[in-house]
């Protein structure tokens, strides 16, 4: 595989490697998983888009924060 098509090249975590990298229990990748994060199954074990599990959890927040509204002015 050359430069060009390693760039292309999207990059599956396993369940292990998600838990390491954004250090979080197995119940929370379960957890993420039921709220819709991105994820394939190879056989009998998930695999994780990395680059769509980040915009995915980027996105999560974004909601969250914008759910966050100011108090209501019509009090």
């Amino acid at each position: 595989m050359n430069a060009e098509q390693e760039k292309h090249t999207e990059r599956y975590l396993s369940t292990g490697e998600l838990m390491d990298i954004l250090s979080i229990s197995r119940s929370t990748v379960y957890r993420l998983m039921a709220k819709g994060m991105p994820n394939i199954m190879v056989g009998t074990v998930h695999r994780f888009p990395m680059s769509q599990v980040v915009g995915w959890l980027e996105n999560q927040r974004g909601n969250k924060l914008n759910n966050r509204e100011t108090p209501n002015a019509e009090i």
